[in-house]
């Protein structure tokens, strides 16, 4: 087979999930096939993320000013048609093969389109209703966004694939150098649709606490209802104001020791069509907080405390358990090392190959 696979996101200058996704899901792909012909369409080269790649993968660099996929990639898909378009990421392009497998990785905005700007709305109803209705296959990440998917846009079940995701061993794991810091963390944008009012409202009745003095990190920029946040904050007195620390977008080395340092990670987000996070920070040997709705509790298992992410008290409590019953902190933590061994990313692309050959089967 000749595999077309749109390789945008892997060039955007700040990487979120998904970019991580196409990254990933592409290098550990021309990791486990040497069978098969890859050619990778990108507006400028991807070769800075995506490391030297086997002789069966090719870049085909394709400049364009704006709505790259829908225009440029149409103009591609036209005239040179691969045998299989795989797109990483929601966005099918207007022409496109019959033959077109896409990962959709979750429908958020449908859940709560309040937190979401009208332009960004308008966007992902269009983007996501083409995607999910003109392509031969589809790769979801949870059962919950199959689930989702089916209810949503009436989709026949065999239509789409569960393929978890996985994460990058050799960068999360615990690190002897590294010790324990008393900080909660969080790690992604902080806009409405993370719940991160919610988790400072829940950080300042954990720390009426007297005996408690861990600080809160919030590692992320600023998105989508961010003077909300900052409005939430002021509420808080002085003293517990000055401990929650925004560090802005860090970098990916950042990252991981951060997660590593953590006491606690902190990942009680309204929703998520999996939460990788969470998986990294299992394998970082930290204990995770996560909530109890969409896809994180199958991703958690028994391996976190699930929580409503709507009640701020459970919230807190769920952080007092961890501060002062380090047995079972200790407990958790081993259980989220174990989870953590669940997800692969060569699983994965062994998953997501099977795809591409069950539709260039049946076209």
């Amino acid at each position: 087979m000749i595999i077309g696979i749109d390789t945008s996101r892997t060039t955007k200058p700040k990487l979120t999930g998904t970019e991580y996704y196409s990254i990933e899901i592409i290098k550990h792909l021309a990791k486990i096939d040497q069978e098969n012909q890859y050619l990778l369409y990108a507006q400028t080269d991807p070769s800075a993320r995506l490391g030297n790649l086997p002789s069966n993968f090719k870049t085909k660099i394709m400049p364009f000013p704006r709505l790259w996929s829908q225009v440029r990639l149409s103009w591609e898909m036209l005239w040179h048609r691969p045998d299989v378009l795989f797109v990483p990421s929601h966005t099918v392009p207007l022409i496109h093969p019959e033959n077109t497998v896409v990962t959709l990785h979750d429908l958020g905005f449908k859940h709560f389109p309040e937190l979401y700007s009208q332009e960004e709305l308008a966007y992902h109803n269009w983007t996501m209703n083409f995607s999910a209705n003109n392509s031969a296959e589809i790769i979801t990440p949870s059962e919950f966004t199959k689930q989702d998917l089916i209810k949503t846009y009436n989709l026949k079940p065999n239509k789409i694939h569960v393929v978890w995701h996985g994460f990058d061993k050799d960068r999360f794991k615990p690190d002897p150098n590294v010790e324990k810091q008393p900080y909660i963390l969080f790690i992604g944008r902080l806009e409405e649709k993370k719940n991160i009012r919610n988790m400072i409202s829940a950080y300042g009745l954990l720390r009426q606490e007297k005996s408690i003095n861990h600080k809160l990190v919030l590692a992320g920029s600023p998105g989508f209802g961010y003077d909300k946040i900052k409005a939430e904050i002021a509420k808080l007195p002085a003293e517990i104001q000055k401990d929650i620390i925004e560090t802005g977008y860090i970098s990916e080395s950042d990252y991981v020791k951060r997660l590593q340092e953590a006491d606690i990670f902190l990942f009680t987000t309204n929703f998520e069509g999996f939460g990788m996070p969470i998986v990294e920070a299992f394998a970082c040997g930290t204990a995770v907080v996560t909530s109890n709705v969409s896809s994180m509790p199958e991703i958690a298992g028994n391996a976190a405390m699930l929580i409503d992410p709507k009640k701020p008290i459970e919230i807190a409590a769920a952080l007092s358990k961890l501060i002062n019953d380090t047995s079972f902190k200790k407990s958790l933590i081993l259980k989220g090392r174990v989870r953590s061994g669940l997800f692969s990313w060569d699983k994965a692309a062994q998953e997501t190959l099977e795809v591409f050959k069950k539709v260039e089967k049946n076209v």
